[in-house]
């Protein structure tokens, strides 16, 4: 192999290019200045690397909003989809109750049912930031036990860890503890869909509040499995 002369360093190869050349300058002629060179340019290089991630990050987000734009025009957003994903958003602000009744009736629809269990099971597995949806959620969960169908008993009975987890929630947010909602939310369902008497007495009261306050008037709740069986549809068979 050929030697390295300390006094005439070789030509930089082509491959290579600056880094190499610099790396030669560096470990084996041990020129300051070019060590110099060479650490500003790393970093210089290091802080165009940081700034093209950064632009690439703030790209791909706004690409996936486009894309869920995109999504919701061509795939035409029904009614009960945007219901769904109003009533478990992250915003700042509540859920009206001819919202959450709303849901409650197409929970009566299989396919409905599938969709709004669906969209709360992916609410739920949010974490962090994301603790509005999480409450949201189960508030709407919390709303379909006591209004919605038998269906959506037997999923969270099913599903019950899903919500079981919740139960250990926990972020803070300016200082406050914006986890504790989230759990004793959590706590009630599990309590309610392992209580079969209570279970009943809620839907029961939550049918007479229907018929008073907002008058839906309820079907004889015989055929539904739970008490408290929605107008327009009880519970299903199975």
């Amino acid at each position: 192999a050929q030697a390295v002369s300390l006094e005439t360093p070789p030509t930089p190869p082509k491959a290579g290019g600056l880094w190499l050349w610099l790396a030669v300058e560096v470990l084996v002629l041990r020129r300051p200045r070019a060590a110099g060179h060479f650490v500003d340019v790393a970093v210089r290089a290091r802080r165009a690397f940081v700034e093209a991630m950064n632009i690439a990050g703030s790209a791909m987000s706004a690409l996936g909003n486009v894309k869920k734009a995109a999504n919701r025009v061509t795939h035409r957003e029904t009614n009960l989809e945007k219901n769904l994903r109003e009533a478990t958003s992250n915003q700042n602000w509540g859920v009206p109750n001819s919202m959450l009744h709303d849901i409650a009736r197409a929970s009566h629809d299989y396919q409905d049912c599938q969709v709004i269990m669906t969209e709360i099971w992916a609410a739920l597995a949010e974490r962090g930031p994301k603790w509005r949806r999480v409450l949201k959620a189960l508030t709407l969960l919390e709303f379909l036990v006591k209004n919605g169908s038998d269906r959506v008993i037997d999923d969270t009975r099913r599903d019950q860890f899903k919500v079981r987890t919740l139960q250990d929630f926990s972020y803070s947010e300016d200082g406050k503890d914006k986890g504790a909602a989230v759990r004793e939310k959590a706590k009630a369902i599990l309590e309610l869909v392992s209580d079969m008497e209570l279970l009943r007495t809620e839907r029961d009261k939550a049918r007479v509040h229907r018929d008073k306050f907002v008058g839906m008037a309820s079907v004889d709740s015989s055929g539904d499995r739970y008490g408290g069986a929605y107008g327009g549809g009880a519970g299903y068979a199975g």
